[in-house]
Formats: structure tokens, C-alpha cells, sequence
């Protein structure tokens, strides 16, 4: 494990390795910086979808991306309340971005979302420690009818017709699709 020296910068030897401890001031920094521009971002997708301008899909998947590399960087450098808020916005935006549009009815938790994201950011930025958990807004997402999986008809695919083969070399069974019409050469794997 990498011992973090927050103070003036000096580096020391970790106990259990003798490895010099990481000074984590200036990944702090960088995180900050990326997760403020990230949030600047997702504000300007988010207004863009409240006033419909510009491409839907193009707003939604920048709010999933910008998401996405905030808990990545979150996650990296142990913020894990941080790294939590932006997973499960991750994973409610996902359906949304994959169809492409967000109901209307998402903009507030979204919009919430990254208002804490950034109140978070900013206490790391103030304190280099973890801020607290937003358990009411994790509770809020999983609550969100947009987080309920749509049901969807499923049907079986067609089954083709297949046949098993034993490898000589091998002597695994195998399924593999019938050798086309004409084919005297046995499947070898």
C-alpha cells in the first residue's frame, strides 16, 4: 500500500516495502481540475438539453462520458463517495444513452447529481480527504423510474441445425455448424 504525505511535499519511506510514499498533492490537483472541467460540461449538455438545443444524444452521451471519467479518476485516488455517485449515475444514464434521449423527467436528479458531484469536488479540493456519501441522492437514483430496467420481448433466436465433432489431436467434443453440403473433411481442432 502507498503511504500519502500531504504536508509540505516530503517524500518517506513506506514501513512494509521500503518504497518512498507518493505525495498525492498534485494527483489531488489534477483530479480537480479534470473533474471541474468534466462538470463544466455536463452543465453545458444539461442546458442543452433543457433549452433542446443542439443533438439529444450527443448531450446524453457527454453526460455519460463526463460521468464515466469522473469515477475512474475518482476511484484512482480513493475518493470513494466520489467514485460511488458517479458509478450509479453511470449506470442509470446508460439506458438513456444508449436510446439516445433522457425524459424530462431525469433532468432534476441529473442536474442534482452533478451539483453534489461538484460540491464534492470541491471539498476535496479544500480538505484532500473523501467527502461525505450523498446517500440520499444514491437513494434518489435507484429510485428513479428511469433506473427500472424496461421490459422487453424477448424471442428465442432460431436454432440451427449442429452437429458434434470429436477432435483426433484432442479428443474434445465440439459443437460446430454442419460441414456445408459437399465438405468430406471432418472438423479438427
Amino acid at each position: 500500500r502507498i503511504r500519502c504525505s500531504t504536508s509540505s511535499g516530503s517524500r518517506s519511506k513506506s514501513p512494509s516495502k521500503g518504497l518512498p510514499a507518493v505525495d498525492l498533492q498534485k494527483y489531488r490537483q489534477v483530479f480537480v481540475g479534470e473533474a471541474s472541467d468534466h462538470l463544466a460540461e455536463m452543465g453545458r449538455a444539461l442546458s442543452a438539453l433543457e433549452s433542446a438545443d443542439g443533438n439529444p444524444a450527443e448531450s446524453v452521451d457527454t453526460l455519460f462520458r463526463m460521468t464515466h471519467s469522473i469515477k475512474g479518476m475518482a476511484a484512482s485516488l480513493d475518493y470513494p463517495t466520489v467514485s460511488t455517485l458517479a458509478h450509479k449515475l453511470e449506470d442509470w444514464l446508460e439506458p438513456m444513452r444508449k436510446e439516445g434521449v433522457i425524459p424530462e423527467t431525469a433532468l432534476g436528479v441529473i442536474y442534482d447529481a452533478v451539483r453534489a458531484m461538484e460540491e464534492m469536488v470541491a471539498i476535496v479540493d479544500r480538505t484532500g480527504e473523501a467527502p461525505p456519501s450523498r446517500e440520499d441522492l444514491l437513494i434518489r437514483i435507484a429510485a428513479a423510474p428511469e433506473s427500472k430496467p424496461r421490459v422487453q420481448e424477448v424471442r428465442e433466436p432460431a436454432k440451427k441445425a449442429r452437429t458434434w465433432h470429436t477432435s483426433p489431436c484432442h479428443a474434445v467434443f465440439v459443437c460446430a455448424p454442419r460441414p456445408s453440403i459437399g465438405s468430406s473433411r471432418p472438423l479438427v481442432i
